[in-house]
């Protein structure tokens, strides 16, 4: 009897991790941003497919910073990162998206900045786990210049005795409150200086409109030209809400602090401190990690609490805000442009 075997030849993939990625580039090295393209594609980013030796899935992912962010040990950690879906060789932006992206970076508006784009590659497991082979990296610098959106809502102007000069109506930061949904209720925060502060809300910039002033109580108003003045008792920076369709106006003293997942949401770890020269709060020392949620409170109660709508705006009552970056920042918050255009920074 005649026995006999065979060997089988096996084919191994072996895996060689290219250098870096090739083909990186971008439809354009500057970009100019504003309102009139905001629903065009303003830049789009592309790169060949990463050769590995066999056919890897790929995940790519875009990182945004500035210059000065990109070496030393903690080079990148402060970085914007969009992941891009598997083995996809581009990304477009719309010009909306991407002035979001670089406000969140803290880019001055109407400046050009320089910006390092990095595309970084990475293999990933069948299993899901984490990948043991290196990422790879190309960076590309390009040049942008964002802007601040500043949406005009119908708006009621402060006149009193405590401006300079004294009851003349200003469109001034500081001075205005506005009626988002133009529905007669306008809001805004106004810092009264003194102990008495006597004041009227104007329809126009000057006295030739509506101006309202003391009504029956000091929570209602009266529009007629001889009603006295609007009075609060100070000082105090206030978020102040007027109704000229139910003649009513209510004023809440706020003092503001952050509270968030990187302070166990305190109400007293991280003060925010006002400056009336600029009409700024703002808090120092601020270290979250990018993803961690966060709001701005006012009064110490949860009643009077900054956060984000559904397209990351910034309003009275809104949902939690998300950190863009990792690091440790300066936090300014600006509630002087009324409602619909409250802002806030961290650099």
């Amino acid at each position: 009897m005649l026995f006999a075997s065979c060997k089988k030849d096996e084919t191994r993939a072996i895996l060689k991790a290219p250098a870096s990625p090739k083909g990186f580039a971008a439809s354009t090295s500057q970009i100019v941003l504003s309102s009139a393209n905001d629903s065009a594609v303003v830049a789009k980013f592309s790169w060949e497919a990463a050769d590995y030796g066999f056919p890897a899935a790929v995940t790519y992912t875009l990182l945004f910073d500035v210059p000065s962010d990109t070496s030393g040990a903690t080079g990148w950690a402060n970085a914007m990162k969009v992941t891009i879906a598997t083995d996809s060789l581009s990304k477009s932006w719309l010009g909306t998206d991407l002035n979001h992206l670089l406000n969140q970076m803290g880019l001055d508006p109407g400046v050009a900045s320089t910006v390092v784009v990095r595309l970084k590659a990475d293999v990933n497991q069948s299993t899901g786990a984490a990948s043991t082979v290196s990422s790879i990296f190309s960076d590309l610098p390009i040049t942008v210049t964002p802007y601040h959106v500043v949406l005009i809502y119908p708006k009621l102007y402060v006149a009193g005795d405590f401006l300079n000069p004294n009851w003349t109506q200003k469109d001034q930061p500081g001075w205005i409150l506005a009626s988002v949904k133009s529905d007669g209720s306008y809001e805004g925060y106004v810092n009264f200086p003194n102990a008495n502060n006597n004041f009227k809300l104007c329809t126009q910039l000057d006295w030739n409109g509506t101006n309202y002033g003391w009504g029956a109580s000091g929570t209602t108003m009266s529009g007629s030209g001889s009603a006295g003045n609007l009075w609060f008792g100070g000082p105090g920076y206030c978020r102040v809400v007027a109704d000229t369709k139910d003649l009513t106006i209510s004023y809440d003293a706020e003092q503001f602090r952050i509270a968030g997942d990187f302070n166990g949401w305190s109400l007293s770890a991280t003060p925010m401190t006002f400056d009336a020269s600029t009409n700024l709060w703002t808090a120092t020392g601020v270290s979250m990690t990018a993803g961690d949620k966060f709001k701005f409170e006012g009064n110490g109660n949860w009643t009077a609490e900054l956060g984000w709508d559904s397209k990351s705006n910034l309003i009275f009552g809104g949902g939690n805000i998300i950190a863009a970056k990792t690091g440790t920042f300066t936090v300014t918050l600006d509630l002087s442009q009324a409602a619909g255009n409250y802002t806030f920074s961290a650099k």
